[in-house]
């Protein structure tokens, strides 16, 4: 990543965005939440481009480099989604990210954003796991090992290479929309889904009860929402989160969402 060591994002005086450690830490209560690096990408393209419209494919490109050809709308959503997910847990009242349909995403004028360079990392305890070095033991190990000859090695580099591009489409499969579960069925033509790190899940059922109208054409809505906060999320597609590439999804947010 090209940003400096010591250069970070405030987010609605609130939210401090650290991209080279690729997490968010709330200003008050200290609380952090690490990202994953395509959504923290995402993040540190849309912030570098404040009240501009990003296309997806700049977006691809930016947080998936070379492979961005191969990532399907699924996992592209996914990353924003946990985008949102992140910020609803932090209890940000206003959409921080905003789709415009058919062009692209946008963090709006409106939104707060101040760069800071001169802000103290130090400050503010991240505890991020480090992978662990190779230990003396294991470089010992590695020395006994017999050496390939370039044959082999050439072989097994291209044996690899093609197993990867068979099975990337299904690994990845399996996590689109891995935290989300379905729910019990309801009244209507659709499909719900709640995130499954909520500890209840009466707020959910709430907000479908209130809004029997999303429910139409077998649409799947991913509804996202917690007991401690007011902000509820809702993604409407026409298909489930599969590897379809025809899928097409809407965001709705709600800041201040009360059920009566």
């Amino acid at each position: 990543m090209s940003e400096a060591d010591n250069l970070c994002y405030l987010i609605e005086n609130k939210i401090i965005f650290l991209p080279e450690k690729q997490c968010l830490v709330h200003t008050d209560s200290h609380e952090q939440i690490k990202l994953k690096p395509t959504a923290s990408l995402c993040l540190l393209l849309l912030l570098r481009n404040h009240a501009e419209i990003v296309t997806q494919n700049e977006l691809l490109a930016f947080a998936w480099g070379e492979s961005h050809r191969q990532v399907s709308f699924n996992a592209f959503y996914q990353s924003i989604l946990s985008l949102r997910k992140s910020f609803l847990q932090m209890n940000v009242e206003k959409q921080i990210i905003t789709t415009v349909p058919r062009k692209g995403l946008l963090i709006q004028q409106e939104i707060t954003i101040e760069k800071k360079w001169d802000y103290a990392v130090s400050e503010v305890d991240i505890e991020l796991t480090e992978t662990p070095s190779v230990t003396e033991t294991n470089r010992v190990e590695n020395k006994k090992l017999p050496k390939l000859n370039l044959v082999e090695t050439l072989i097994i580099m291209f044996t690899v290479l093609i197993a990867g591009v068979l099975l990337y489409p299904k690994v990845t499969s399996e996590n689109y929309f891995s935290g989300y579960v379905a729910s019990k069925k309801y009244d209507g033509q659709c499909h719900y889904f709640f995130n499954d790190d909520a500890s209840n899940y009466l707020r959910h059922e709430g907000f479908i009860k209130e809004h029997p109208e999303m429910c139409s054409d077998n649409k799947f809505l991913y509804i996202t929402a917690y007991p401690e906060t007011k902000n509820i999320s809702i993604i409407l597609c026409t298909t489930g989160m599969d590897l379809s590439h025809d899928n097409s999804c809407q965001s709705v947010y709600y800041p201040r969402y009360d059920s009566k």
